[in-house]
């Protein structure tokens, strides 16, 4: 052999042992390398790093390695490695526990590998690999699945396995039990879905397609019902799983688990009758369902509910619509009542919504949160009522209320409203101030404690009793025996105490109106014997008594329902407020003509301005009853022909016409739907004050004109009649006119913009106009500006 040659083998040799030592250095194992001829054993970095054994604390003998073998695997571990060295064979390996440097055991897997000369084994060199972590794994695997298997028994959750390529089923014991125990042969595909029941077969099966499909790979979750194999049981199945695809999009593999749901379909179906019936129960109150789930905004409803909010059950809903809807300046009202309801749990709120027609809508909201377990609200349920029409009755009758106190603090004769059983004092007005004698201290008192010295007397018991029957009572020349400005003194009074009733046809208060007649009854006293004329008034008196107590027995009767304590009134004062003021131009014509000439001229003009002052009285009296009667039904309703009733009205109001010289031009006029009569006030009145409030020395032109509403402007108007057109007729003048700062006050009773002494008239007149309007499901308003004249506007509805 050359030098060469030994020097390439060197070289070689060398190399392997970097290479070696390369190996040892990147593997994670601990290598070693035994030298059975001398006897020794090295091991790598390994040692240390794995086991924790400094290379300096290592003997270098195989004792260092055999001494550290758990001692119940010393024996056969060492035997075993000799038996391979003895034997010639190449490689051994084995599972033991070695000790680590800190005293634990660490599970190893050793493999070792022989290196022979002329036969014989000369080293062995191994590797020793830690694999404590990996039993520790396998072992909580094997927990894991033991806690699986435990877990679906103790469920009682059948497990599936489907093999797509041959269709082949495999089930649990407790999936077979599901299925009915199907036989063996049964145990695929096409016959395990023949168990399905028919209504649910195609369901189930299109699920499954998808389940499969590799471009959908969407998980299996169905329910079904399924016909037991040999039991014929009805059973309700929730069947969960999923695909596995191989690397080609083929699936290999369809499992799943089984879970019976027959009770709880059972409670389900029973919790939805019990749904049902309150649901019934509550749209048969008229009320509208929801139920929000909070987690999601998902809200189901009922089409009540949809109606209520906007105006149509059909409308596809969410939860936004309790904010979309409401109207903007209700929003306050309702966060305040979700922030109430947050610490509450209860939601009640009221508040206006607006229709998809544009219409407004009073809605009452009640709900109610539910909590889980954790205290967290999950659910808001409740109801919702439209509340229009108690609203829009509430505000009626404070606006009736607001005229019956105008009336009341205007009327010229002693009256005052008594509330409650009380009979707390309320409203009175100066001139039954006077008649008490006692101030305004009595207001907000009971009629007892107010007036004291009425006990003993007949007029609480009275009242008491028209509390409890319903019933008006009237006297005349009653006596009233007053404490006025300290001192007791009678009086005698013509008064009528009248009854108001809500709408439950109950008294909750008496109109009392009185006329001092204590100078007629004392002369009546002292006249009686000697005067046939006064005989003749008593007996007069006596049978316009009896009358009008039979007219107001009826009016009574007709009004048991009515609310509207200004139609009660106006009745009232047209018969009670109507006597005194006859009597006051009866007597006062009788003085002029008896005593005129006995009286200066101061006298005379007094009683010519007292009769004036009854004559207006009588007319206003008048015009309040023909207010009052302003009402009428539907029925009541047909063709109306404007034109001929404008020139009805022109022919009645001829004279005044010319007296004024105005020019009246009045265009073609269309047929309206309403009632003619009250359509015939409406104009004439109208007209009426067009030629009354002319400009002096001016050519004084009235023009009627109208033209149809379009959809842009009826938008923009209040609420009216849906299923009808609408006209917009036109009352135009060239007169004194009037700032629009005013136009609200013309519309109300009793307002004036001018003196009696420039312009005569009640001040009743637009406020009729305004009721035949809104009888008519219109509108009215007017555009003006002093010294231009005005233009009244009028909307009303034409035939369909």
């Amino acid at each position: 052999m050359t030098e060469t040659t030994l020097n390439e083998r060197k070289n070689d040799l060398l190399l392997a042992i970097e290479r070696f030592k390369l190996v040892a250095k990147a593997t994670h194992d601990v290598i070693w390398d035994w030298d059975l001829a001398r006897g020794t054993v090295w091991w790598n970095e390994g040692m240390q790093e794995i086991f924790g054994y400094r290379p300096e604390d290592i003997e270098s003998g195989p004792n260092s390695w055999f001494d550290r073998i758990h001692p119940d695997d010393q024996e056969r571990v060492v035997k075993k490695m000799y038996g391979v060295i003895d034997r010639g064979e190449s490689n051994w390996s084995d599972f033991y526990r070695f000790r680590r440097a800190d005293g634990s055991y660490a599970h190893v897997h050793d493999r070792g590998y022989t290196i022979q000369s002329a036969g014989k084994p000369v080293r062995m060199v191994g590797s020793m690999m830690d694999i404590s972590q990996q039993l520790h794994s396998d072992k909580a695997r094997e927990e894991s699945e033991e806690n699986l298997t435990f877990a679906i028994q103790a469920a009682q959750l059948g497990t599936w396995n489907l093999n797509p390529a041959d269709k082949s089923a495999l089930f649990n014991d407790r999936c077979k039990e599901l299925y009915g125990y199907p036989a063996e042969a049964d145990m695929y595909y096409e016959r395990l879905v023949q168990f399905i029941h028919p209504d649910d077969r195609g369901r189930v099966i299109e699920a499954i397609q998808r389940t499969l499909d590799p471009s959908l790979r969407v998980p299996y979750d169905v329910r079904y019902r399924v016909i037991g194999a040999s039991d014929r049981k009805l059973r309700w199945l929730h069947c969960t799983g999923q695909a596995y695809f191989d690397q080609s999009g083929n699936p290999y593999r369809f499992s799943g688990i089984s879970r019976e749901i027959t009770s709880e379909i059972t409670s389900q179906e029973k919790i939805a009758w019990a749904d049902q019936q309150a649901a019934m129960t509550i749209e048969g109150s008229g009320a509208g369902s929801f139920m929000v789930t909070l987690a999601t905004d998902e809200v189901i409803y009922s089409p009540t509910m949809a109606h209520i909010l906007t105006g149509s059950e059909d409308s596809d809903i969410t939860r936004e619509v309790f904010v979309a809807r409401l109207h903007p300046d209700d929003a306050p009202i309702r966060d305040a009542a979700y922030e109430e309801a947050a610490a509450s749990g209860e939601l009640r709120y009221e508040a206006r919504f607006v229709w998809n027609d544009g219409s407004i809508h009073w809605v009452r909201a009640l709900g109610r949160y539910l909590y889980d377990s954790l205290g967290n609200a999950v659910t808001l349920s409740g109801i919702v009522m439209d509340i229009t029409d108690r609203i829009e009755s509430e505000q009626r009758l404070k606006v009736n209320e607001e005229h019956l106190r105008t009336l009341i603090e205007q009327a010229p004769v002693a009256t005052a409203l008594f509330i409650g059983k009380d009979m707390v004092v309320d409203i009175p007005n100066e001139a039954m101030l006077k008649v008490w004698g006692k101030g305004r201290s009595v207001i907000g008192k009971p009629l007892r404690e107010a007036l004291p010295e009425l006990e003993g007397q007949p007029f609480l018991g009275i009242l008491d009793r028209i509390y409890e029957t319903g019933e008006a009572h009237s006297e005349q020349g009653a006596r009233a025996d007053l404490v006025v400005d300290g001192e007791l003194q009678t009086f005698y009074y013509d008064y009528t105490y009248k009854p108001l009733k809500n709408t439950q046809g109950e008294v909750y208060a008496i109109l009392d109106m009185a006329v001092d007649v204590t100078e007629q009854v004392v002369s009546r006293q002292e006249l009686e014997q000697s005067e046939e004329r006064y005989r003749q008034l008593a007996s007069e008196l006596e049978r316009r008594v009896g009358q009008r107590t039979d007219e107001l027995h009826q009016a009574n009767i007709e009004l048991v329902n009515s609310n509207n304590n200004l139609q009660q009134f106006a009745y009232a004062a047209s018969h009670d407020m109507q006597e005194p003021l006859r009597k006051i131009q009866s007597f006062g014509s009788r003085l002029l003509s008896t005593y005129s000439d006995k009286l200066d001229d101061n006298g005379k003009y007094m009683l010519n301005r007292i009769q004036d002052a009854s004559k207006r009285m009588s007319a206003m009296i008048d015009d309040l009853l023909a207010y009052s009667r302003l009402t009428t039904r539907e029925g009541e309703f047909s063709d109306v022909r404007l034109h001929d009733i404008v020139h009805s009205v022109l022919a009645d109001l001829e004279l005044s016409i010319q007296e004024q010289k105005t020019e009246i031009i009045v265009e073609d006029m269309p047929v309206v739907w309403g009632n003619a009569s009250q359509l015939t006030q409406l104009i004439q009145n109208l007209i009426s004050n067009a030629v009354k409030y002319r400009l002096p020395d001016h050519e004084s032109i009235i023009r009627l004109s109208y033209r149809a509403v379009d959809e842009a402007e009826r938008a923009t108007l209040p609420k009216l009649l849906p299923d009808h057109d609408y006209i917009r007729l036109e009352v135009s003048d060239n007169g004194i006119g009037f700032d629009e700062i005013y136009l609200d006050r013309i519309f109300q009773m009793f307002q004036r913009l001018h003196g009696r002494s420039e312009f005569s008239g009640s001040g009743i007149g637009l406020a009729l106009c305004k009721k035949v309007v809104q009888n008519h499901h219109g509108y009215i308003t007017a555009q003006s500006q002093p010294g231009e004249g005005a233009t009244f506007i009028v909307y009303l509805p034409q035939p369909r």
